[in-house]
This record gives structure tokens, C-alpha cells and sequence, in this order.
């Protein structure tokens, strides 16, 4: 029988990178909550900038206003300025008139002048009277032409000021409402790159959700898979069961312990190794393995009754491929027997050929290619001699059938390789 070495698929990394895609997808909706308080502040930020503008915006619309109503004050005040400059013109001309007129009248001349040329008292009286009224009528017009000429300069100079202090908050406001546009700009830029970002790690996420769906469906679908293998590999135990059964009931001389049953239990009744020297007066001629055999390897071969009727796991180097399984009840026993070929693995631990007439408790059945002793080849298998009675061997095997990592025991058995070009060695290892 063959050696099963298929490998077998095993569910845990599945899930072990379901677990993984979890610690992701965590990681990413710490980065997008991150992102989204950013996003926050950055709005917030826009908002308060916004809020400074309007105002700013406010501010300019005032002022506007002002320069408006200030326009219409200076026209005003401009038209006040021009109505001033006209009297003040006349003024002027008046006044010559009547300096002209008071040296007509011999306005130049003395009061005393005047009394004394007079023809009568009243004619005195008139032309002092006359003179009296041009002179003030001419200080009036002096007066009112002063008093006129600095209003104009007053006007004029509060126009001037109020100009410049519009003029001045103008270019202020100006200058800060262009600060905000730049302001606005970078954080709308600023804002626009963060909700950019934030898509991104999403679309991120959702790539790791899809990812654990897909691997959690792969999972469930290996573990139905896994379970119609085990369905099918109890299936096939039960079966072999059922031709030990058969070969037992056909030759007595095949042991009857740990039985598969055909409702799938298992009958663990105890069962010793055969005794390695042949029975006391049975006077067989043929006896064979009647040499001395260790301590160690008595051990060995319980280790192996022990371990009938389980079921272990196959696949390379697992516990129930059949060399695998004989490696190790022979180190559990103390007897060193390291992984390698069909044939380099006894070389490298020790062991010895012997000739199957002199097989004993605790040797090795190694079925290897003739032509390729130490390759894996359909045709490799592994038994371990338990029991040597007379000319009765009874032998420990795992994984027969080949693939359901099964224990078994064999009483009567003789190497038999069934592929062509394979032998049967018989490996007899120190201690």
C-alpha cells in the first residue's frame, strides 16, 4: 500500500487573514474619522474667514456710502465755495466804488474840512453823514469779506481731511478683503484636498470589507469542503473496517483489536506484541527474529499497539503518514530514526539491512524503488514490526488505507510490494 503525501488544506490561515483584513479595516476608520475632525476644523476655519469677509464686505459698503454722501457734501460744499469767491467778488468791486465815491465827495478831505465848506449847519450835518455811512458801509463789507474767506478755508480744509481719512480706510479694507480672498482660497484648497484623501482611504475600506467578504466566503467554503473530506474519509474508514473485518473472518491468524465498527466506534481492547522468541516446545524449525531485542524497542512496539485505532492527520510530514508515524514511536522510545528519503533517512540515523528470516521486534519494512531508492514514489510505505511469533509477524502501519491517517495492526503479514520495481528492506536501527 502507498504512503499518502498529498498535502492537506488547512482552514486556519483563511481565517487568520479574515482576522488580518479586521485589523485593517480598524486602521482605516481611524484614518477616516481622523480625516473627517480634520475636515471639521478646516470648515469651520473656511466659515470663520467667510464670516470676516461679509463683514469686511460690510465695512467697504459703509465706507461707500460715506464717499457717496461725503461726494455730494464736497459738491455741496465746492457750490458754498463758489458762491463765496462770487460775493467776495463783488465785495471787492463795491468797495472800489465807494472808495471811488468818497473821494468824489471829498471823502478825503477833514470833518473839520467839510463843516467849515458846508453852506448851512444842516448841509454839515448831511455831508458828515454821508461820509459816516460810506466809511462804515465800507468796514462792513471789509468785515464780511474776512469772515467770508476763512469759512471757505475751513470748508476747504475739512473736505481735504475727510477725503483722506475715506481714502486711507478705503485701501485698508481693500488690502484686507484681498488678505481673505487668499485666505478663503487656500483653505477651500486646503478643505477640497482633505475630502479628497478622506475618498480615498473610504474607497480603501471598502476594498478591505470586499476583501474580507471574499475571504470569508473562501473559508466557509474550504471548511464544507474540509467537511465532506472528513465525511468522506470516515466513509472510507468504515469500509476498511469492514475488509479487516472480512480478512479476519477468512484467516484466523490476523488480530482482532481496536476494530473500526460499522457504527464508527472503536474497540479498544488490549493487545500485547507478540512475543519475540518462538513459543516453548513448539519445536518449529522455521522460527524467525529469535535474537535478543532491547528494552527500547519492546517500548516502540507498545507505543505503536497503543496508537491503533487512531486517526491522525495526513499530508506531508504530518503525524498520521505512515513513516512519519514510525519515526515517531521509535523516538518516543529512545531510538533515534531522523527525517530523510525512503532509504537516506535509516542511512543517516544508523540503521542496519538484515534479512527478512532474521526480522525482529522493533525493525523497519521499508518499501522503496529499486531503481530510485530514495524517491517519493506512488509505491512508498512504512511498517513497524511489533510482534515475531514462530513464524508469525504481527506488524503496526498508519495511513492504510492511504489517505485516512488510520492505525492498524496486522498478524500473519509478510512484505508484499505491490508496485512494480519496489522492494521490501528490512532497516535494523542501534539501541
Amino acid at each position: 500500500m502507498v504512503c499518502s503525501v498529498t498535502l492537506t488544506t488547512v482552514a486556519l490561515p483563511l481565517a487568520a487573514a479574515a482576522d488580518d483584513y479586521d485589523t485593517k479595516i480598524e486602521q482605516q476608520e481611524n484614518i477616516i474619522d481622523d480625516l473627517k475632525t480634520k475636515e471639521s476644523q478646516a470648515a469651520a476655519k473656511l466659515a470663520e474667514i467667510e464670516s470676516d469677509m461679509l463683514e469686511t464686505a460690510t465695512k467697504i459698503d459703509e465706507l461707500t456710502a460715506k464717499k457717496k454722501a461725503l461726494k455730494e457734501e464736497i459738491t455741496k460744499l465746492y457750490s458754498e465755495i463758489s458762491d463765496l469767491n462770487v460775493r467776495i467778488q463783488k465785495r471787492e468791486v463795491q468797495m472800489r466804488n465807494q472808495a471811488r465815491d468818497v473821494q468824489v465827495s471829498g471823502s478825503g478831505t477833514s470833518y473839520l474840512d467839510v463843516i467849515i465848506n458846508s453852506e448851512s449847519i444842516s448841509d454839515a450835518i448831511s455831508r458828515v453823514q454821508g461820509i459816516t455811512t460810506l466809511v462804515n458801509a465800507n468796514n462792513d463789507l471789509l468785515d464780511q469779506q474776512t469772515a467770508d474767506k476763512e469759512k471757505v478755508e475751513k470748508k476747504s480744509k475739512t473736505v481735504e481731511s475727510q477725503i483722506s481719512v475715506l481714502e486711507t480706510s478705503t485701501k485698508e479694507l481693500n488690502a484686507k478683503q484681498a488678505s481673505l480672498d487668499t485666505l478663503k482660497l487656500e483653505q477651500e484648497i486646503a478643505k477640497n484636498e482633505l475630502e479628497a484623501q478622506r475618498t480615498t482611504e473610504e474607497k480603501k475600506k471598502t476594498e478591505y470589507v470586499e476583501q474580507k467578504a471574499a475571504a470569508q466566503k473562501k473559508l466557509e467554503q474550504e471548511q464544507a469542503k474540509q467537511a465532506k473530506d472528513l465525511e468522506a474519509q470516515r466513509k472510507a474508514e468504515a469500509e476498511a473496517a469492514v475488509k479487516l473485518a472480512e480478512a479476519q473472518a477468512a484467516n484466523p491468524g490476523l488480530t482482532k483489536t481496536n476494530v473500526v465498527e460499522s457504527d464508527g466506534t472503536t474497540n479498544q481492547s488490549s493487545s500485547a506484541p507478540v512475543s519475540e522468541t518462538p513459543a516453548s516446545g513448539s519445536g518449529n524449525a522455521s522460527s524467525i527474529g529469535s535474537g535478543k531485542v532491547s528494552d527500547a524497542k519492546k517500548k516502540a512496539a507498545q507505543i505503536a499497539l497503543n496508537s491503533v485505532g487512531q486517526t491522525n492527520p495526513t499530508g506531508w510530514g504530518q503525524s498520521g503518514e505512515c513513516i512519519v508515524a514510525v519515526q515517531n514511536w521509535l523516538n518516543a522510545a529512545g531510538i533515534r530514526f531522523t527525517p530523510g528519503g525512503p532509504h537516506s533517512g535509516y542511512t543517516q540515523s544508523g540503521a542496519v539491512q538484515v534479512s527478512w528470516s532474521d526480522v525482529q521486534v522493533g525493525d523497519v519494512v521499508q518499501y522503496e524503488n529499486a531503481l530510485s531508492p530514495d524517491a517519493w514514489l506512488d509505491g512508498v510505505h512504512t511498517v513497524l514490526v511489533v510482534g515475531v511469533k514462530g513464524d508469525q509477524v504481527q506488524i503496526v502501519e498508519s495511513n492504510n488505507p492511504a489517505g485516512s491517517g488510520y492505525v492498524s495492526t496486522t498478524t500473519g503479514w509478510t512484505p508484499s510490494p505491490y508496485a512494480a520495481n519496489f522492494r521490501a528492506v528490512v532497516w535494523r536501527f542501534p539501541g
